[in-house]
């Protein structure tokens, strides 16, 4: 865990008002690329920002106030810091800002030593732990009536988490190293199947790509997030994961009996087999992944659209990156659309930190929201989407471009925010080993009945 002092500190992502239903519209017609375009250039330009103002945020202090930020998303550090700096400077607010990549077990340990941050950013499932003692109740907030209520972290009815980025979890690919290797048009929108995308491995690989997909070995990402493609899935609804894993927890049915869960697996094994780093899967190294699908050795990369920050360095100007889902067979309701949904949420804690550092954390959460300077840390440094109604500023990297069509085509399905928060502590570690070779799906699918057997979906 690193520590650093800036002048406050930027949350991070942001809402969106990404409106996860399902869409009527047929998979293959539906996500028209040839209207955006996803290539890298030299340099990132600055959209002009929308019309902000001071008024929404508050009166600067008249000496210091120092508070603590914990973020949950070290990706975009350096850009919330370049933030937290010019708010800090106008507002008269220091924040100290410290990462983990485990928010759950982190602001446990802060809470019993007396020490929580003023602001963290958190998974939904933390929001629900904390909620109504430990943090506060922010229903009350101005970016509540802009979008921020739509998708916060609310619990019986009260937002205590401000949605702070809304995500989608799907393969990131390299549009112009398959189209050069192949020599034709990529259309993703042709290979939802896993059928047509197991052809297009075979067809890469004939054309000299030996080993075309990218897996990561970290927890969260092959096992927590792992997981959620066979939840999502089921009917692409989160009522239709929550009956399914009730199912299971009454009895009524098994993860190996599930047609989903058996499709995903069928996906997973042939990623398996055409993983860059399957002769050692578990030493692969996160930020090598990004620079195997930016500089063309790898065409796919099972991962998210958060991952541009870490793919950025490595994108070649002029290639062409995108998005595309989860390929799965003959799955109704879900097949060619994209996991998307809030995945982060900033609190403010209520016991350790004084009404001053309190109001000094909400006036840091409006300044993102209602002022041009916090707009354009969270939409063209911090690289999110946005839902807040009042921010017009379109996504800057390719990965939002694309997760933003299939959001304005109706191609998303709702994402997993029903887990109980020790879902990845429990789980992950068996996905890890199913990856290595040490775990059968047999033996996975019993160890998630065990475990939905004795938890229950939290909503």
């Amino acid at each position: 865990m690193k520590r650093k002092v800036v002048s406050m500190l930027l949350v991070t992502s942001m809402l969106a008002t990404l409106i996860t239903g399902c869409g009527s519209t047929d998979t293959k017609d539906s996500a028209d690329a040839s209207t955006t375009d996803n290539s890298v250039s030299a340099g990132t330009e600055t959209a002009t920002v929308s019309e902000g103002g001071s008024d929404e945020v508050g009166t600067p202090f008249s000496d210091t106030v120092k508070i603590s930020l914990m973020n949950s998303k070290p990706e975009i550090t350096d850009a919330l810091e370049a933030g937290a700096e010019t708010f800090g400077k106008e507002y008269n607010v220091d924040i100290e800002i410290y990462e983990t990549d485990s928010p759950g077990d982190t602001i446990s340990q802060k809470y019993a030593a007396g020490d929580a941050p003023t602001i963290a950013i958190l998974d939904l499932a933390n929001v629900r732990d904390l909620a109504g003692d430990k943090i506060l109740d922010l229903s009350n907030e101005k970016w509540c009536e802009v979008g921020g209520s739509t998708m916060g972290g609310i619990v019986d009815g009260k937002v205590y988490g401000m949605p702070l980025t809304v995500e989608g979890m799907c393969i990131l690919y390299n549009k112009t190293a398959i189209e050069d290797l192949l020599g034709k048009e990529f259309v993703a929108e042709d290979y939802t199947t896993l059928d047509e995308f197991s052809a297009l491995l075979d067809e890469l690989k004939a054309a000299g790509m030996e080993t075309p997909f990218v897996l990561n070995a970290e927890d969260w990402s092959i096992g927590q997030k792992g997981y959620q493609f066979i939840y999502d899935y089921q009917d692409g609804t989160e009522e239709g994961a929550m009956q399914f894993l009730n199912d299971v927890h009454d009895g009524k049915t098994t993860f190996e009996d599930n047609d989903v869960f058996n499709k995903v697996y069928d996906a997973f094994d042939l990623f398996i087999e055409n993983n860059i780093n399957k002769d050692d899967p578990l030493a692969a190294d996160y930020d090598l992944n990004a620079s195997y699908v930016a500089e063309g050795d790898a065409a796919f990369w099972l991962n998210g659209t958060w991952a541009w920050p870490d793919f950025e360095p490595y994108a070649v100007d002029g290639n062409e990156y995108d998005v595309m889902p989860f390929p799965i067979n003959d799955q109704e309701g879900s097949q060619g659309k994209i996991v998307a949904g809030a995945t982060k949420f900033a609190v403010v804690d209520a016991v350790d930190s004084s009404e001053e550092q309190q109001e000094a954390a909400k006036m840091f959460l409006n300044w993102l929201v209602f002022t041009d300077e916090g707009q354009d840390t969270l939409i063209n440094q911090c690289g999110m989407v946005t839902a807040f109604t009042n921010i017009s500023l379109e996504p800057n990297n390719p990965f939002n471009v694309g997760l933003k069509r299939y959001i304005d085509n109706g191609m998303t399905i709702d994402g997993a925010n029903y887990m109980p928060s020790d879902h990845r502590s429990v789980l992950a570690a068996n996905m890890q080993a199913y990856l290595d070779g040490k775990m059968t799906r047999q033996e996975i699918a019993e160890k998630l009945d065990e475990y939905w057997t004795t938890n229950t979906p939290v909503k």
